[in-house]
C-alpha cells in the first residue's frame, strides 16, 4: 500500500458516507480516496473530508484498497460482489445481505480473491463498554437478555431488531450455538412481534432472550451470571450493577452490589479499526464466525422455527 496507507473508498447514502468518514478521521493510516452516492439521492458531502466524487462504483473500486459500503439497500450487497471480484477488501454491515446462501457467495468470493470481508454491526450498543465491565477473561454461564420498544417509535421488524441483539449475543460469547428453541406472537403485526428464545453454546453457557416490539416503554437489560458475581446492564443508559457472592476484601458479608456507569464508546470506529488491522496484518481468511456473519446466520434459524409454531393473537 502507497506510503503504508490503506486506500479507502466509500458508498453508500450521502448520511452514511458522513458518518463513516467521521469515525475513519479518528483512525490512522487512512485515506479516503473517493466515494459514490448509491442511487439518485445527492447531499452535500465535502470532497476534502470524503473523498474524490465518482461518477460510477467501478471507478470508486479502482481507486481503493478497501470498500466500505452502507446505506445503498438492495445494491449493497451487489457492490460487495463487485468489489471482493476485483480484490478488494470490504466492509458491510451483516443486514445489507439478502439471505444466508448470498452471504455464503461472499465469503467464497473473499476466500478465492484472498481479501478481507467483515460485517459490522446493525445495532449501536455500547457492547465495549459492557466487555469491559465483564472483564476481558469474563466467565459467562448465563445471560437474560431482554430488549423492549415501545409501541409508538413504530419499529415493528422483528427480524432487524433480533439481528441486532444476535450482534450483541455474540460479540460477548466466542463460542459456537449448538440448541436453539424459540417461539413467537403475532399480537398486532402479520409478522411476530414478540418472540422468546433460548440458546445453549458449546462452551456451557445459555442465553434466555426475548424481544417485544408492542411494549409499553422502551428498555433494553441484560443479566450475567458469571463465577463469582451477578452483573445487570443497561444498555441504552450504560448502567451496571454487579452483585459479588462474596466480599472482595475477604469479608464475611456474602453480598457485595457495586454500581457504576459506562461510557457510550463509538462502536463504529472499533469496528473499522478492527477490519483496517486485519489488512494490514495481512489477516488469514475469515470464516462465517468470525466475519460477523453468525448472528445472520442465528436470526434466520431462529424465524425459521419461530414461523413453524407462530401463534396469532389478532
Amino acid at each position: 500500500m502507497p506510503d503504508g496507507m490503506i486506500q479507502v473508498g466509500i458508498v453508500g447514502s450521502s448520511a452514511a458516507i458522513r458518518r463513516h468518514t467521521q469515525a475513519m478521521h479518528k483512525i490512522q493510516d487512512i485515506r479516503i480516496t473517493g466515494r459514490w452516492i448509491a442511487g439518485s439521492e445527492a447531499g452535500p458531502v465535502s470532497d476534502a473530508d470524503t473523498g474524490k466524487p465518482c461518477s460510477s462504483a467501478g471507478e470508486l473500486i479502482g481507486t481503493a484498497d478497501a470498500l466500505v459500503i452502507d446505506g445503498c439497500g438492495d445494491y449493497c450487497s451487489d457492490l460487495a460482489i463487485a468489489a471482493l471480484r476485483a480484490a478488494r477488501h470490504v466492509f458491510l454491515h451483516s443486514s445489507s445481505v439478502r439471505s444466508v446462501n448470498e452471504a455464503y457467495q461472499l465469503l467464497k468470493l473473499a476466500r478465492e480473491a484472498g481479501v478481507i470481508l467483515r460485517a459490522g454491526k446493525t445495532g449501536n450498543y455500547n457492547t465495549r463498554g459492557l466487555l469491559e465491565a465483564l472483564g476481558d477473561k469474563a466467565d459467562i454461564n448465563m445471560i437474560e437478555l431482554q430488549h423492549y420498544y415501545r409501541i409508538a417509535t413504530g419499529h415493528s421488524h422483528m427480524p432487524q431488531a433480533l439481528l441486532a441483539d444476535l450482534e450483541v449475543i455474540t460479540s460477548l460469547l466466542k463460542a459456537r450455538v449448538i440448541s436453539i428453541k424459540a417461539k413467537g406472537i403475532c399480537m398486532i403485526a402479520s409478522q411476530p412481534d414478540i418472540l422468546n428464545a433460548r440458546l445453549e453454546f458449546d462452551n456451557g453457557c445459555a442465553v434466555n432472550y426475548n424481544c417485544n416490539l408492542v411494549a409499553a416503554q422502551s428498555e433494553f437489560l441484560g443479566t450475567f451470571v458469571l463465577k463469582n458475581r451477578i452483573l445487570k446492564y443497561n444498555f441504552i443508559t450504560g448502567e451496571v450493577t454487579s452483585w459479588f457472592l462474596q466480599q472482595p476484601d475477604g469479608g464475611e458479608d456474602p453480598l457485595f452490589i457495586q454500581r457504576h456507569r459506562v461510557e457510550n464508546t463509538d462502536t463504529l470506529t472499533g469496528e473499522l479499526t478492527d477490519f483496517f488491522g486485519l489488512i494490514r496484518a495481512d489477516h488469514a481468511f475469515l470464516s462465517m464466525y468470525d466475519s460477523g456473519f453468525e448472528p445472520y446466520v442465528l436470526a434466520e434459524r431462529i424465524l425459521e422455527k419461530v414461523m413453524k409454531t407462530l401463534v396469532r393473537c389478532s
